[in-house]
């Protein structure tokens, strides 16, 4: 008995550093906000979920598989804090699932994932608020999959991510939109790439994305409607810290396959100005320059956010869109049966905590 007792405990021993190895994270962010929005004569008043970032609840993990060599993975569901749903019972459901390893020679990883153009605009957009950002808005008009919004989760992908060569990364992903086809395998396939450089107060990031599209054979939300053509778009993105002030721009072009030769574009300049140790001002301007006539617009926003800790931060802001005479951008507000070349605009003040 005493024996089998002694060879347990040198079981557990033995055992127990392996486990040490291993470790899970629970987080997420809980935003909530109140929001007034107008669109000509209609009007929307009330209490949203997710401003500055969406509401989510995640879990994510990692193993040392030893030499350097890590298992990871994440599993990430949206939350509509102010109805009554559940983790992932919203449009959205999951944001982001995969499994991957990390070593030496970067990341890969396999599932639902974000594309380099989530991360790269984020980091680029002072209007930070998405349902109020007009730059989100032009470029999600433009069927754009360079976004800090859902289409840029990318279904059944791989992704790969570089080391940090000095400032420099890379990330690539592609995914597949499996789908039986005929003779035209990678109809609705995504590719985007992206390299980023930062170095002290300056960055700046490039990306190519396309959608081999078969109006027969795409996923939602990733083609121009009634196209054949493969849709292709360029973005680039670049900041300064001044320390009193850091300014930003952003340029995304998209070919519209629908018009041979023309293409949509969208531009914006930001800038976020520290008024305290706590507190920013944040002021963006964007422009959608579209080549088909009467489709452009532009609009600008006005923000204060103050830490009220590293985890919780107030907000609250101003936000406009003009619209040209056959377009019909709005922000909070709902445009349905409402006509177009009218002026959009929105106030908000919330409250965004992450754990």
């Amino acid at each position: 008995m005493q024996k089998k007792l002694i060879a347990l405990a040198v079981a557990g021993l033995v055992s127990a550093p392996v486990f040490a190895q291993s470790n899970v994270t629970v987080y997420g962010i809980a935003d909530v906000y109140y929001g007034f929005g107008k669109y000509d004569d209609n009007k929307f008043n009330g209490i949203e979920s997710g401003g500055i970032a969406g509401s989510r609840l995640g879990f994510k993990g990692s193993e040392d598989l030893g030499n350097g060599l890590k298992a990871l993975f994440t599993l990430e569901y949206s939350i509509d804090l102010d109805k009554n749903e559940g983790v992932g019972t919203t449009g959205l459901r999951s944001r982001q699932q995969f499994v991957g390893l990390q070593g030496g020679f970067g990341f890969i990883g396999a599932g639902r994932q974000y594309a380099p153009g989530y991360f790269y605009v984020a980091k680029y957009d002072t209007s930070a608020i998405v349902p109020l950002s007009p730059y989100h808005k032009f470029v999600g008009a433009n069927g754009s999959n360079i976004q800090a919004g859902s289409a840029s989760r990318v279904n059944n992908s791989i992704n790969y991510i570089s080391p940090d060569f000095g400032g420099l990364t890379v990330n690539a992903i592609y995914g597949f939109n499996e789908v039986n086809q005929d003779n035209n395998r990678t109809a609705g396939d995504l590719a985007q790439i992206g390299a980023q450089y930062n170095n002290g107060p300056v960055s700046v990031g490039l990306i190519y994305s396309q959608v081999k599209q078969d109006a027969a054979a795409i996923p939602a939300g990733y083609a121009i409607a009634g196209s054949d053509e493969t849709k292709k778009e360029w973005f680039l993105g670049a900041s300064y810290d001044f320390k009193v002030v850091k300014v930003t721009g952003m340029y995304n072009t998209v070919k519209d396959a629908t018009v041979d030769g023309d293409d949509n574009n969208v531009w914006a300049l930001g800038a976020i100005v520290p008024v305290s140790a706590a507190g920013s001002v944040r002021l963006s301007y964007a422009s959608a320059d579209n080549d088909t006539d009467d489709t452009d617009a532009d609009g600008w926003t006005v923000y204060y956010f103050h830490s009220l800790s590293k985890r919780t931060t107030l907000y609250t802001g101003y936000a406009r869109i003009s619209n040209d005479d056959a377009t019909r951008h709005s922000l909070l507000a709902s445009t349905a049966g409402q006509g177009t070349d009218e002026n959009a605009s929105s106030f908000v003040v919330g409250v965004n905590h992450t754990f």
